[in-house]
């Protein structure tokens, strides 16, 4: 008997060995496990911060670039407007130079009737003017339109 319980007791301590060595090699890998978790926890935390900053990043782009869009669309509206007065404006000047023009012609025709009339007849006519209004009293050189504009410019 004594040497079944000396053999049972051998079995059991080996037993009781391979639980012990099993056990600590499931701490060791329990341990491993919970590191490597750990350091999983870690880099999401930091991968979770450097979206952040990106999203953050992101929105300050997103709001400078919808600033630079609004400074734009004022800036086209600016010249929008600017292009409107320098039309009216050009519009202005055609309908002046048509006038002047015209007035330019009438004065051209006034010195070419006053050029070809007798010496005799206009003698006899030295108070006419050269326009119907008589703000032109002066000799005109028919051939020369900038001294027919200078005239006018000074009126």
């Amino acid at each position: 008997i004594w040497s079944q319980l000396e053999s049972r007791i051998q079995e059991l301590q080996d037993r009781l060995q391979a639980e012990e060595r099993e056990k600590n090699t499931l701490l060791s890998s329990n341990r491993k496990l919970e590191r490597k978790a750990k350091e999983i926890t870690i880099q999401l935390e930091d991968e979770r911060l450097q979206v952040n900053d990106q999203k953050d990043q992101l929105n300050l782009r997103v709001k400078a670039l919808k600033r630079q869009l609004d400074e734009a669309e004022e800036e086209i509206e600016r010249l929008e407007g600017l292009r409107k007065k320098t039309l009216r404006e050009l519009e202005e000047q055609h309908e002046i130079n048509e006038q002047l023009q015209a007035r330019v012609k009438t004065l051209e025709k006034d010195t070419w009737r006053k050029n070809v009339r007798p010496k005799a007849d206009s003698s006899l006519h030295d108070d006419d003017d050269l326009s119907s209004d008589g703000e032109f009293d002066r000799n005109y050189d028919p051939s020369s339109i900038k001294s027919l504009l200078a005239e006018i410019g000074r009126a």
